[in-house]
């Protein structure tokens, strides 16, 4: 068997060879990292834009819980059930203004 000598030639080659895969696999990588980047960017705004409208299904349900609350008391023309159903309204309307405000903040 005849024996394989390296020449420069084939050691440059070599080199040249390694140099060019890496090129590619680093060519390769900054694309699929720009693609992460641009799914995670879209999939933050999809959240942001979901958690907007619960938040806001959310004070709109409060609302016409309190409303439908107020209109019974009312409704029984009795002034202590109206008074503890006014002070019950405004503790559920302040705890879910502070809520949902901080909610907002959050989703900028």
């Amino acid at each position: 068997m005849a024996a394989r000598t390296t020449t420069t030639s084939d050691a440059g080659t070599a080199t040249t060879t390694v140099a060019d895969g890496v090129e590619s696999l680093t060519k390769s990588f900054d694309e699929n990292l720009e693609r992460v980047q641009g799914f995670n960017e879209k999939f933050v705004d999809a959240a942001k834009l979901s958690g907007n409208l619960t938040v806001n299904a959310y004070e709109k349900t409060v609302t016409s819980v309190v409303d439908f609350n107020r209109s019974i008391a009312e409704a029984t023309r009795l002034d202590w059930v109206t008074a503890i159903v006014d002070a019950q309204s405004s503790l559920i309307t302040g705890i879910s203004t502070a809520a949902t405000t901080a909610a907002r903040e959050i989703l900028k």
